[in-house]
């Protein structure tokens, strides 16, 4: 029978459906091993929880249906590390027979709907509270695809709410990382596509670590327009601020020129750009829920992930 749903409520699609038992059924395999995972991925049998997830005290993984339990002591093993941890109060009433929502093993993926605290202290919640959004842009298509991306795009960008965090990214050969906060001309970051980038590299190469941030001061003294110096103004801007940038961004945007020898495919470093992006929102938002939206047209061929 036709499986309808490939992925599951896991979102989760392996090139094979069946793991190799030995070396020569591994190389057999035409395709390599991979898994793609959507970890947001929406579906109708994910339950939505209204309380904060219960984490282990060593690795922060998240309580879930392949954690031991022991009911009696209440206390539960975590499946990453085996750190044994304490229920809280909470969870007094739990038993073999009243599971908590996380620990049915048919929901091995479930959502947490985590309310924001009104009478917070925390100056930067309400930054907090923003919805968070890096656009991930892969330029090694047809001209006519890039245009279908890039309307794409805009179409996205202009239903995002105004107050929603935009960041853009754009990669074929090489990483681009394009600084929104400065408007008197188009400004990027270039990071090679070929090899491994380090959250310490895109600090550094963005001008976001403590001695980036002191040569950055010494270059913007007489900029116009009163130039901002935190690394969330200069990459990520509320949608209402950015949204003529990026799209003058969109429609000068290329397909990506990097020559291709015959017979091969495009270099796309997926997994440069994708790092990068994670790392521009680990050194802005550190600690703060965002979303990467990759539009993606191919294999990544370039560097990690190939």
């Amino acid at each position: 029978m036709e499986n309808l749903d490939p992925e599951g409520i896991d979102g989760v699609r392996m090139t094979w459906n069946v793991w190799p038992r030995t070396k020569l059924e591994t190389s057999k395999c035409v395709v390599p091993l991979a898994a793609s995972i959507a970890p947001i991925r929406p579906h109708p049998d994910i339950p939505t929880l209204p309380y904060a997830p219960l984490r282990c005290r060593t690795c922060s993984a998240v309580l879930n249906a392949f954690s031991q339990v022991d009911f009696a002591a209440k206390i539960w093993i975590c499946p990453f590390c085996y750190q044994r941890n304490h229920f809280p109060q909470h969870y007094a009433v739990i038993s073999e027979m009243n599971l908590p929502c996380e620990l049915y093993p048919q929901y091995t993926t479930v959502q947490y709907s985590l309310q924001a605290n009104a009478n917070s202290n925390n100056p930067s919640s309400a930054l907090q509270l923003q919805p968070v959004f890096v656009f991930v842009l892969d330029t090694c298509m047809i001209e006519e695809e890039l245009g279908f991306a890039k309307s794409a795009m805009k179409q996205a960008i202009g239903l995002l709410p105004e107050h929603a965090l935009v960041g853009f990214v754009s990669f074929g050969t090489q990483a681009q990382v394009h600084e929104l906060g400065f408007t008197e001309m188009t400004k990027v970051y270039v990071f090679k596509g070929s090899k491994e980038v380090l959250k310490e590299h895109v600090l550094e190469q963005l001008g976001l670590s403590a001695s980036g941030r002191r040569s950055m001061a010494v270059y913007r003294k007489g900029l116009p327009n009163g130039y901002t110096d935190t690394g969330v103004n200069r990459f990520l801007l509320p949608a209402s601020d950015c949204e003529y940038t990026l799209n003058s961004l969109l429609d000068e945007l290329q397909p990506d020129q990097w020559p291709v020898q015959a017979g091969r495919r495009a270099s796309r470093c997926t997994g440069v750009a994708v790092s990068v992006a994670a790392g521009l929102l680990g050194a802005c938002l550190a600690g703060t829920g965002a979303r990467i939206v990759a539009l993606v047209g191919g294999p990544c061929t370039e560097g990690p992930g190939t």
